[in-house]
């Protein structure tokens, strides 16, 4: 039986998340720049970056929740350290998140130049935090991840993911990921997810996610 120290756990899917969070957060100058006093295009935009805050807030309470504790109890002293300063820049976006949501509510009860030119900065102050974090998570935890955490415990993520989404498009959180993920990895996704589950995904969600992407990208 392989035990806590020598899993061979596949971690590659961490990368799509923080890719699609990144590449989100990247064209934000350009997205809301672009939608000017159109406020059906703001409504648009605004929504895309709702979300996207929120993919952010469940994809680290997960982390919180299902993989630091897990690090914490078993891996090496001399990993404890580092384990505990990274899991702590969660706290740090606390306040950019924060900031965020409100200058995107600002921005589509009251879009104007101004408002705009907030919200760009408010998302590029959460870019600014966030990028190293996940350049530390991905040089130092998701090695350690792979092997201290079992592949049942890694696929817990995504489950959790969907059921904390307090936004109102998880199927868009999803569609980004699935974005970055090669077609085997989302075979395996798909794959274990419940019939009916995978069912909904495959379409309403993926169809959902198509046409509203398709607009926030014109």
């Amino acid at each position: 039986m392989t035990t806590p120290g020598s899993f061979n756990t596949d971690t590659s899917d961490m990368a799509a998340v923080h890719r699609a969070l990144l590449g989100a957060l990247d064209s934000a100058a350009a997205y809301v720049g672009q939608a000017g006093d159109d406020t059906d295009r703001v409504e648009v935009i605004g929504s895309f970056y709702e979300n996207v805050l929120e993919l952010l807030n469940v994809h680290h309470g997960g982390e919180d929740k299902l993989l630091y504790p897990l690090l914490e109890q078993r891996c090496g002293s001399g990993d404890l350290a580092e384990i505990a300063r990274i899991n702590d820049q969660h706290k740090v976006l606390d306040a950019p998140l924060d900031a965020g949501r409100s200058a995107i509510a600002t921005w589509r009860s009251t879009p104007s130049p101004e408002s705009a030119q907030a919200l760009v900065d408010a998302l590029a102050a959460i870019d600014t935090t966030l990028r190293p974090h996940l350049t530390d998570e991905e040089m130092t935890v998701v090695p350690l991840c792979t092997t201290w955490i079992s592949p049942e415990e890694w696929a817990q993520l995504p489950a959790h993911a969907v059921q904390s989404f307090r936004a109102d498009k998880v199927w868009l959180a999803l569609g980004l990921v699935f974005e970055q993920l090669t077609q085997e990895q989302r075979d395996a996704i798909l794959t274990g997810m419940p019939p009916e589950f995978q069912k909904v995904v495959t379409e309403q969600w993926m169809p959902a996610f198509n046409t509203f992407i398709t607009e926030v990208r014109r």
